[in-house]
């Protein structure tokens, strides 16, 4: 994410707070983070074989039906040739929105898929570890062994049995015999 995504960012999540759409402008963002990284979209937006008029065409198209304010982020943008940052605005609007509401994005890794009611302990002792409200996903990865390792914002809690294993050796190699 580029300094330049976060400083509009900024200047659009403060808007939208004063306005009071924080979560619409929050909606819409998600979406056009969708449809940004959709296949060939960002070499329609940034590509110089694309004609001023067709860009602002599909620029139309894409905000119509958004918010007000992510319309005149997205004008402002093309206006001042700073299409190439609006794919990084998406992000960096979540992480303040984010922010804003105490919460921290959190991943689960495991070795076998984890169940609602797993999902459901580790969003719980992550918020504990944390001390904030954490959005948990859950991805599968098998060369864990076993175990979990939760990814909290930047801290990693590594609970896997390859952490366990890699210890273990660290350890038997320290010790004299």
């Amino acid at each position: 994410m580029t300094l330049l995504a976060k400083r509009y960012a900024t200047a659009l999540f403060a808007l939208a707070k004063d306005k009071g759409a924080a979560d619409a402008v929050a909606s819409d963002m998600a979406a056009l983070h969708g449809e940004l990284h959709a296949p060939g979209a960002s070499a329609l937006l940034s590509s110089p074989d694309v004609g001023v008029a067709e860009r602002t065409e599909v620029l139309k198209k894409l905000t119509a039906g958004r918010h007000e304010l992510v319309a005149n982020l997205v004008g402002v943008m093309q206006h001042r040739r700073r299409l190439d940052v609006l794919a990084d605005m998406p992000t960096a609007y979540r992480d303040l929105y984010m922010q804003d509401r105490g919460e921290v994005e959190g991943t689960a890794e495991s070795a076998h898929p984890l169940g609602a009611d797993e999902l459901t302990a580790l969003t719980n002792l992550a918020n504990r570890l944390s001390g904030k409200k954490v959005v948990l996903t859950s991805s599968h990865n098998p060369d864990l062994l076993g175990g979990v390792r939760l990814i909290v914002g930047n801290v990693l809690y590594d609970g896997s049995l390859r952490a366990a294993l890699t210890q273990l050796q660290d350890k038997l190699q320290q010790s004299s015999v």
